[in-house]
């Protein structure tokens, strides 16, 4: 499975989640690094433009594809229709659930349905998972997309 990651320049090579352990997340509470990726590289974009305060945090950012082995012990799948109804308006309820399965440490990734675009996924990847060495991470590539959209959505 390959997955996707925008995030600034400065910070794209962190293979430790140490952001998401900093600052918490939608799928993790502070103090549980996690790395997030999308399954396409247009979800990434969105995603990272919805965490977006200004143009700026838009402009410098880069593109990381990571490789994930296709083996299902090291994958779990979390099932949109066996969350709770309201999952995406209580984050105290998704980052319990995140750290239930990030706790899990034969979990390498997990995936979750898109606050977003509900009918996407998001992957989780756990840094601290016994087999996360199986992960590969690819040269992070600068990020260049029109940026006319943002600039009209972003002050």
């Amino acid at each position: 499975m390959i997955v996707y990651r925008l995030a600034a320049k400065q910070y794209i090579n962190d293979f430790t989640g140490t952001g998401a352990k900093l600052f918490g997340g939608r799928w993790n509470p502070v103090g549980h690094g996690c790395i997030y990726t999308s399954e396409h590289i247009s979800l990434a974009l969105l995603e990272k433009f919805v965490h977006a305060n200004h143009k700026e945090n838009m402009e410098r950012i880069a593109l990381l594809r990571i490789e994930i082995p296709d083996d299902p012990n090291l994958i779990f799948n979390t099932e949109e229709k066996l969350l709770k109804k309201s999952w995406a308006d209580d984050i105290t309820y998704s980052q319990w659930l995140g750290e239930q399965i990030l706790g899990d440490l034969s979990i390498v990734a997990f995936t979750v349905p898109s606050a977003i675009v509900p009918s996407e996924r998001n992957v989780i990847l756990n840094p601290a998972a016994a087999e996360f060495k199986q992960v590969k991470f690819l040269p992070p590539v600068d990020f260049t997309t029109d940026f006319r959209l943002l600039s009209k959505l972003l002050s």
